[in-house]
């Protein structure tokens, strides 16, 4: 990965953030006002922040490499770092993977930035929601998504967004 601290991007044209989709699996199909729904997923864009407390970015829309690394040299996708998991009573939970203090040299901060609803048409085509539907699916079919697939939810793409 080639990654920018902030007070260095003299010269970089275009500074990226990288995000990752969280699958939530439902034990089956289900409908919720007129839709089969086969999953659910969260888009997650993180922050990367050094020691000094200065955001790193990615210097291409499609990185080749989307690893971090971690003190000891070693890559690391940021989902083997951060994972959420389906939570009953919060609906959604992040953690960390490994023990952050003592593995990582920076600091994660993510947001979500999108929701969508996997709707079943023999594959999941998903349709952007508000997070309001979304909590409200998945509260109103808890059970669907209290499953072992959902801890933690996989994360299947990666995406990134530009900082202006």
């Amino acid at each position: 990965m080639t990654v920018h601290i902030e007070e260095n991007n003299v010269g970089l044209n275009k500074k990226y953030r990288l995000g990752h989709d969280f699958l939530f699996l439902a034990n089956k199909i289900f409908s919720y006002k007129n839709d089969s729904i086969i999953s659910m997923s969260i888009q997650v864009l993180f922050k990367i922040i050094d020691t000094n407390g200065h955001e790193k970015f990615f210097d291409s829309e499609q990185p080749k490499d989307i690893t971090v690394k971690l003190k000891n040299g070693k890559p690391s996708c940021l989902t083997n770092i951060i994972g959420c998991s389906f939570d009953r009573e919060n609906i959604l939970n992040f953690e960390p993977k490994i023990n952050f203090a003592k593995e990582c040299s920076y600091t994660l901060l993510w947001e979500i930035v999108g929701y969508t609803k996997d709707i079943y048409k023999g594959y999941a085509d998903p349709i952007y929601i508000s997070e309001q539907e979304f909590m409200d699916i998945m509260k109103k079919n808890i059970d669907q998504f209290d499953n072992i697939d959902n801890f933690p939810a996989q994360s299947c793409t990666h995406f990134t967004c530009e900082v202006k």
